[in-house]
């Protein structure tokens, strides 16, 4: 672009500024004009041919900001979380788990925690309204607006458009919310800082926010929970400016290593191990040409980078650092291993070197160690074999993870202990996380008087699946009047006064909010939240009213002159109904997260018995089993039919009837034989020869005389069902819940305070087959054998007779007797003497009447066996 052509981008957005500025009259800070502070050409070129050449003592080396003078960056930061939270010390003894797991193991002190009273829409609504109040900014002096969020209480509206009910009057904003995991933020804010620099930018400030609430299923990751939001100030001359744009470097790849599929929960699904090797490679991506960047940018190459003349960048270049922090261990670690990557670059540097400056170098490097062995490289710590590997086998490496901490242990106190200080209390925020390690930086150094012009901070930002980048922020003294400086923001955060005054509750509130916020999140619409808002949370604080009928969600805030309840004297933070849910869930659902305890614990065998001992996922305290019933026992439910099943010494099947064989013959079944050859040939069965001769019969049994149920209600079961409901009172019989020795039906009802927590479970294979079988044969036989004459029925007889014999001829007795019979059907059915018994129970066989459809067949029909049952026993539960 030519100078005229920027001059003319300069005049046409001061121009389209120039309402907005005489707009404005408020007594707060002010926008810079798109043509004032360090905008002009020749600040510009003095500040891109600025070149450090300090040596290696100066931590600030390679840190003079370049760019184009118009120092867009952070003008003003605000932090919210929720009141109330939870000592990971404290969860460590509710969980069971050893002392130092969370503390030690993930570097965490606390997690803040929030019920259903608040979403990221109102986490959102209150930091920005509170960023609004402390820095006295006029709603119209905001041109951009955006979010970054993973919580997303909505597929389609964005958190943004909620927020424009705080920009009254003021449609004219742009940005939207961007979702990627934990980098929304980051992407937010590189989109800020590029439209305030552009040539676009009219004159206004931008608004960055950074929102999530993190939750996690039960099992090793739930101690990472948190929450937070942060809002971020956006405009030029900022104290801590994003002064080069070029001072960045960003990965992008494809991986699953967190991810939110399922839309009907708020929880993740995480592969931890990967994920952190995700994180790892993202940051030596980022960090190596991040460095590379730096270097060609102050001049910086392999000969005078040798000869020391300039530094390269490295670990210990950069004054602060700021990382993603899902967890403080996990912060250290990958700190750590920019040491490593430190080392490989001067590794592969010293080989590109031609041999007398590698000698040259090696001879100054023995001398300076020599006469101060405090100097020697902490590269040099590190073994060759690690310089040279692949990257990939380096990160399970133990002894190589021990001294990457040591050599970066007394770089990361000075470095990075500030920047973490808020996320080990307030646990991970998710896009929230790198931006909250600013405020706690601004709040800490900056509140000492220590984060002072001329020093710089190097940032990371993560977000899985997965995207990352680094860039560097400069610290300044703002030019222009009424912009604040860093001691200013770090006395508008105050963040170390206001998270000390929040309220420590019990551990055990951590399961009782996430669950609740899991039923509000299945539960659907309406909602009316049932955690506490008077009280428990800080004045100004805005929380969810409801969600109505339609899906829309209402906010109100908590007064500013509120008084919050005194810390440890309001009681637990989850209301009575939670703790009556939580109850119930305990009897009826002992687990309500994965029910894998034992695989998904974090490590450590003690650990695991720990775990599982304090879950049980399932207990069987009473069994019962019906069995087909063989020659020498004739009882279903007997009460050694387990014992004996076991021992062997029980026989389940036995010969079929002539009757049953009869009826098979009757059904004309094929069966299909297999030859080993793999042959099959389908083969009728059509004598008695070829029925089957023994088989599993079901036996007697007798819901009334043994359970004491009415025959009606056991008339309107199939069989199936009938011995279903038996099984399950001979269950509630073993575990000793009914007494059981009668056929009095008190005697197999549940005591009351087992009625809510025990339900029923009913499954069977072909349910009501039997029922809708018979009553099919019952309508049949009514129109064939029950409308047919006794003679018809005779001859049909003989027929039948005839069709079995071998010679298809029958005996002479067996006609005489056909003869017989025929003979007296007809004098019955011509009217002749009926007295006899005989005639009237062969009247009765010729005609069974019309068929007549019984109600009670509906019942049979629709499988009822569970709820027949919990009526039986007095099951009320799930």
């Amino acid at each position: 672009m030519t100078s005229r052509a920027m001059a003319v981008g300069a005049v046409a957005g001061a121009i389209a500024s120039t309402a907005y500025r005489r707009a404005r009259s408020n007594s707060g800070i002010r926008p810079s004009s798109p043509d004032s502070n360090n905008n002009d050409g020749s600040s510009n070129k003095s500040n891109s041919n600025a070149t450090s050449t300090s040596n290696h003592s100066s931590s600030s080396s390679n840190c003079s900001p370049r760019g184009n003078g118009k120092n867009v960056g952070i003008l003003g930061i605000e932090v919210y979380t929720p009141r109330t939270y939870i000592s990971q010390s404290s969860l460590e003894k509710h969980s069971g788990v050893s002392p130092g797991k969370y503390t030690l193991g993930l570097g965490q002190e606390a997690l803040a925690i929030t019920g259903d009273a608040e979403d990221v829409n109102s986490m959102a609504l209150t930091v920005v309204h509170s960023l609004l109040e402390k820095y006295s900014i006029d709603p119209h002096s905001v041109g951009r607006l955006e979010v970054g969020t993973e919580t997303l209480v909505d597929k389609s509206k964005s958190t943004k458009t909620v927020l424009m009910d705080l920009f009254d009057g003021n449609s004219d904003i742009e940005g939207a919310t961007v979702v990627n995991a934990c980098y929304g933020g980051t992407a937010a804010l590189l989109n800020a800082f590029t439209w305030v620099e552009s040539d676009g930018w009219d004159g206004r400030y931008a608004i960055v926010v950074a929102v999530d609430i993190a939750t996690y299923a039960r099992g090793p990751a739930r101690p990472t929970c948190g929450a937070g939001a942060v809002a971020v100030l956006i405009g030029r001359d900022a104290p801590l400016a994003f002064a080069d744009p070029r001072e960045r470097a960003t990965h992008a790849s494809n991986v699953y290593d967190f991810f939110k599929p399922d839309h009907s929960v708020e929880y993740p699904v995480v592969d931890g191990a990967l994920s952190q090797v995700c994180y790892y490679r993202a940051l030596e991506d980022c960090y190596g040409r991040f460095c590379d960047r730096i270097d060609r940018l102050n001049g910086v190459t392999n000969k005078n980078g040798a000869d020391g003349k300039v530094r390269y960048f490295d670990a210990e270049s950069a004054d602060y650092f700021v990382f993603h922090a899902p967890y403080n261990k996990l912060v250290q670690k990958s700190y750590g291993r920019m040491f490593l990557i430190d080392a490989r670059r001067k590794h592969l540097m010293k080989l590109n070197r031609p041999d007398s400056e590698e000698k040259k170098t090696e001879d100054e490097d023995d001398i300076s160690s020599k006469a101060d062995p405090q100097s020697r490289p902490t590269s040099d710590a590190i073994a060759e074999e690690h310089l040279t590997k692949p990257i990939e086998e380096t990160y399970a490496d133990k002894a190589l993870e021990g001294t990457l901490k040591s050599v970066s242990k007394s770089s990361y106190a000075q470095r990075l202990t500030d920047s973490n200080a808020a996320s080990k209390i307030v646990g991970n925020t998710y896009t929230a996380s790198v931006f909250m390690g600013i405020a706690s930086l601004i709040d800490r150094v900056g509140g000492r008087g220590d984060l002072t012009p001329g020093k710089s901070v190097v940032v990371f930002s993560y977000g899985s699946g997965a995207l990352a980048t680094m860039y560097r922020l400069h610290v300044r003294q703002p030019t222009s009047s009424g912009v604040c400086t860093i001691e200013d923001m770090a006395k508008k955060l105050s963040l170390t006064e206001r998270l000390a005054s929040r309220e420590e509750v019990d551990p055990s509130e951590l399961d009782l909010a996430l669950e609740t916020r899991a039923r509000m999140h299945r539960g659907g619409a309406p909602y009316s939240p049932v955690y506490p808002t008077d009280g428990r949370m800080f004045p100004g604080t805005y929380y969810l009213n409801g969600i109505d009928s339609k899906w829309v969600r209402s906010y109100s805030r908590v007064p500013l002159d509120a008084e919050p309840a005194p810390p440890g004297k309001a009681g637990m933070l989850a209301p009575p109904i939670v703790l009556r849910l939580a109850k119930q869930d305990a009897v009826s659902t002992p687990v309500t997260g994965m029910l894998d305890v034992l695989t998904r614990t974090v490590t450590g065998n003690g650990d695991k018995l720990t775990e599982a001992k304090r879950r049980v996922a399932c207990v069987i305290t009473g069994t019962s089993a019906g069995l087909p019933c063989g020659d020498d026992v004739g009882e279903v439910f007997d009460p050694s039919n387990l014992q004996r099943l076991v021992e062997g010494k029980m026989q389940c099947i036995r010969h079929i009837s002539g009757s049953l064989k009869m009826e098979m013959l009757d059904k004309n079944v094929v069966q299909l034989v297999k030859y080993p050859g793999g042959k099959s040939e389908r083969v009728p069965v059509k004598s008695d020869k070829d029925v089957i001769k023994v088989a599993a019969q079901l036996g007697s049994l007798d819901l009334f005389g043994s359970y004491g149920v009415p025959e009606g209600l056991a008339e309107t079961m199939d069989i199936a069902a009938q011995v279903a409901v038996a099984a399950g009172l001979e269950a509630l019989k073993s575990a000793g819940l009914v007494p059981g020795r009668s056929n009095d039906p008190s005697e197999w009802k549940l005591l009351e305070q087992y009625r809510d927590t025990t339900g029923v479970v009913y499954a069977s294979s072909f349910p009501a087959m039997d029922a809708a079988v018979g009553e099919c044969m019952k309508f049949l036989q009514s129109k064939t054998v029950g409308a047919a004459t006794a003679e018809r029925l005779v001859f049909t007889l003989r027929n039948r007779l005839l069709r079995v014999s071998p010679d298809r001829t029958l005996a002479d007795d067996d006609e005489a007797a056909f003869a017989r019979l025929l003979s007296r059907v007809r004098e019955v059915e011509g009217g002749g003497d009926t007295s006899s018994g005989d005639e009237a129970s062969v009247s009765s066989t010729a005609s069974t009447g019309p068929y007549e459809f019984d109600r009670k067949f509906l019942f049979r029909v629709l499988v009822l066996g569970n709820a027949q049952l919990a009526q039986l026993a007095g099951c009320r539960g799930p």
